[in-house]
């Protein structure tokens, strides 16, 4: 299921957090050391990546220490009192908590380009149906909350081409479609950008309603355009409604420097967004809200026996 573990991550403090824990999630010992990141460094073909393994450990390792601090109990690491070694808690799926297996499977979402391309869509369909609970408990009681992604195909609630489903959309949101099949590519049956919708029906059937869209998104680059994609700056002249909707943004990523504010803040535009911290507090104040159907493949992961010696000479 893994692949490319040898890729070292770009120059985040918490990409390189997450690439001390995946090792430690499946390696033989569960368990990962500045040793074993300074063989991998050494082993790099480019010169300038074999000899940073120390900076970048500390660099990690510090990140991690918010981790334990914000994370608490939901957080499945530990450090050895040396802080040479990361360790996975458990050896065992069963001994994971629920949360400890939501974190061990945002990790594995967020870090997609380690897992098998054929198999990246099991992390990201799985992302997408972990967020869809968290939306509804950020929505009034008595929303209707509906997932639209592409992938739900014809037992998803909008069918169709993607012009027939904004149309159905435009129904449920009280505003007109403006907009023709020629807008679209021919035979686009995608989401439009929209992978959730939430909207309360205010007891009438009058306009000017409260409306929320999502997009899920598990690329580390990539949102930073796609948090967009479902915005009313980029859809609002097609679906005009009276007051523009709320917009939110889905990702599996740990998006903070150390002091916990948000990375990259200037990226930030008008979305809100809930990242792995939010999912995981989100679902602790919500005890109706189980994970447990769309994390099963974490227990293949964890269950990894996976050596550095394998990767380097």
């Amino acid at each position: 299921m893994l692949e490319n573990l040898d890729s070292l991550p770009d120059n985040e403090p918490y990409l390189w957090a997450d690439y001390l824990e995946i090792w430690a999630t499946i390696s033989i010992d569960k368990c990962f050391s500045r040793g074993e990141l300074y063989s991998i460094c050494r082993a790099q073909a480019k010169p300038k990546t074999r000899t940073f393994s120390d900076e970048k450990w500390q660099l990690a390792i510090t990140f991690i220490d918010t981790r334990i601090a914000l994370f608490g109990a939901s957080y499945p690491f530990y450090l050895s009192q040396d802080r040479d070694t990361i360790h996975i808690k458990y050896d065992s799926i069963f001994d994971f908590s629920e949360n400890e297996k939501l974190y061990v499977a945002l990790l594995f979402c967020a870090n997609v380009k380690y897992v098998k391309y054929k198999k990246r869509h099991i992390l990201t369909a799985s992302f997408e149906k972990i967020s869809l609970p968290i939306f509804k408990s950020l929505m009034p009681s008595d929303a209707t909350i509906t997932p639209c992604w592409a992938s739900a195909g014809n037992s998803g609630t909008y069918t169709g081409l993607l012009y027939d489903k904004l149309v159905q959309i435009a129904n449920d949101i009280r505003c007109s479609a403006n907009f023709t099949p020629a807008y679209f590519k021919p035979g686009d049956r995608g989401d439009g950008g929209i992978d959730m919708l939430a909207w309360h029906d205010m007891a009438d059937t009058r306009p000017s309603i409260p409306i929320a869209f999502a997009q899920c998104g598990c690329s580390k680059d990539e949102w930073v355009a796609k948090q967009l994609e479902a915005s009313p700056v980029k859809m609002l002249h097609m679906l005009p409604v009276i007051h523009p909707w709320v917009n939110y943004y889905f990702l599996p990523h740990d998006l903070r420097w150390h002091n916990a504010d948000w990375a990259h803040l200037s990226d930030i535009g008008a979305a809100i967004f809930v990242d792995r911290l939010r999912l995981i507090n989100l679902t602790i104040r919500n005890a109706w809200i189980s994970h447990s159907r769309n994390t099963r493949y974490v227990k293949y992961l964890v269950n990894r026996q996976i050596s550095v010696s394998d990767l380097v000479p």
